[in-house]
């Protein structure tokens, strides 16, 4: 059993080696390079796509993710909800009717049947007629195939929407453990109440505020990693960098508003568009997984999920963390 194990830890070694090629396409329609700026040093920055790269592909969708690795972003920020039975999906706001025409809310609607469902809304659809809403393991696969940081955006003012955040945020958590990124991720939302539960169930919380010179004290006294804001006060960011603390601001979709955060002295840049490079050659497994079906997504998930679990036990994580693999 341990040398059939340790074949198979070999064998995913060297796809995972071979899984990226330096060939690029075209900058796609939409995409803007760093490097058209004339201000920023793109090695002092962080690039974080808006929705995966949603200036090009649907916003929250496998495509939208994997764009973003392959423009050398380095990492996605994305817009969760629970669904009825619990499960976490990848999409903006609670109505289906945005993204997929149906009438409907993600909290009254299961997974099965959101699966059924095909994106029909957002900028590139035409490019990618196939997506459907992503379950939250889905795209931390693909998120993990380009080691994208995860910030995970949590919307829902109303009573019974945070009610509802709530009882399912003990199932954000774990599936954040289960999928190896819970030290790394982070959850943001505006309500403290989530936050709280966040936290309570051992994960990274992040505040969402409108008032960003008291974003500092709040992260400091709440035990929050950093804050998502609109940047306007170089001070609070260069307070919340001697306290360590992550800064989001809103989305950048040109060179022109990336130029002015950066010389507000922000060093992450959240944008739907802005990109490193031209899309470099898709990672085999990647494309493999994102053009698969949904059934095939699922049983894929709970085969890498039992491997993770063998090569664990076999101290197999140095291994992996050389390739770039969380586990």
């Amino acid at each position: 059993m341990k040398k059939i194990t340790k074949l198979l830890a070999l064998l995913l070694a060297l796809l995972m080696l071979c899984a990226t090629t330096a060939f690029a396409a075209d900058l796609p329609a939409g995409a803007v390079l760093l490097s058209d700026s004339k201000k920023i040093d793109p090695n002092a920055v962080k690039l974080i796509a808006y929705r995966g790269l949603s200036a090009v592909a649907p916003a929250n969708t496998l495509a939208a993710i994997s764009l973003a690795g392959r423009c050398g972003c380095d990492g996605v920020e994305l817009d969760i909800q629970p669904t009825l039975d619990g499960e976490w999906v990848c999409i903006s706001g609670v109505s289906l009717r945005p993204m997929t025409g149906v009438n409907g809310t993600v909290y009254t609607t299961t997974v099965a049947e959101l699966n059924e469902l095909t994106i029909t809304g957002g900028n590139g659809v035409a490019n990618y007629p196939n997506e459907k809403i992503p379950t939250l393991r889905q795209a931390i696969t693909v998120a993990n195939l380009y080691n994208l940081k995860l910030v995970l955006t949590i919307n829902g003012g109303s009573d019974d929407s945070q009610q509802i955040i709530i009882k399912n945020i003990n199932n954000l958590v774990n599936t954040l453990k289960f999928m190896g990124v819970a030290k790394t991720a982070t959850v943001v939302s505006a309500e403290k109440s989530v936050l709280s539960a966040v936290q309570a169930a051992g994960g990274r919380a992040a505040l969402n505020t409108l008032v960003p010179l008291l974003a500092v004290g709040e992260c400091i006294d709440n035990g929050y990693v950093g804050f998502s804001a609109v940047l306007t006060d170089p001070l609070t960011i260069s307070n919340a960098a001697s306290h360590n603390l992550e800064v989001y601001g809103n989305d950048t979709t040109t060179i022109f508003g990336a130029d002015l955060i950066y010389g507000l002295g922000a060093r992450t840049i959240v944008s739907s568009s802005i990109v490193r490079h031209a899309p470099e050659q898709e990672n085999v497994i990647a494309s493999i997984y994102t053009k698969a079906s949904v059934t095939f997504r699922n049983i894929w998930n709970k085969i890498v999920v039992f491997f993770q679990n063998i090569f664990k036990s076999l101290a197999m994580d140095a291994l992996f963390s050389q390739l770039g693999v969380q586990v």
